[in-house]
């Protein structure tokens, strides 16, 4: 491969084209067309490239791509986005909240709200299917929750506070 660019646009072609669900399989499709890497330079491409494994209707995982600033998983319509897989927020206090997900949602939603830099958020810590939401001193979850609801219009009616 000639360089990172192309490299990148490889991964995606594969992703979007094929059900690709770990980096060992992945790394293999890579190298029958004539990119071989390692493990560790896929880890960094498939962060850059925002990639996160969505649940599929069998049951099982594949890896995804965002779109359009939207993380939008390749078996589903454009109009998806990981709030989908977004279940529900608790507050505990004022100073965090607990956000539920469907399985392998919290890491893109987590994300999603990270780079919306809420002045009330701190930050976020996610897991497989929950979240960590650390308030900011001198907000309130309803703050939060309005800020949320702002940027993420299809949390309407999923957020009581």
């Amino acid at each position: 491969m000639e360089n990172k660019s192309q490299r990148l646009a490889l991964i995606t072609d594969i992703i979007q084209n094929e059900k690709i669900n770990s980096q060992s399989t992945l790394l293999k499709t890579l190298a029958d067309r004539g990119c071989d890497i390692t493990q560790a330079t896929l880890s960094r491409d498939l962060k850059l490239l925002k990639v996160y494994k969505h649940p599929t209707q069998d049951g099982r995982y594949k890896y995804a791509l965002p779109a359009g600033g939207q993380v939008v998983a390749t078996s589903l319509p454009k109009t998806a986005t990981a709030f989908d897989g977004f279940i529900s927020i608790e507050f505990s206090g004022s100073s965090l909240a607990v956000i539920k997900t469907v399985p392998a949602f919290a890491q893109p939603i987590s994300q999603a709200i990270d780079d919306e830099h809420f002045p009330s958020v701190i930050g976020t810590i996610a897991g497989n299917d929950t979240i960590l939401l650390v308030i900011r001193d001198g907000f309130s979850p309803k703050n939060v929750a309005q800020s949320l609801v702002g940027s993420f219009p299809e949390l309407t009616g999923k957020i009581q506070y």
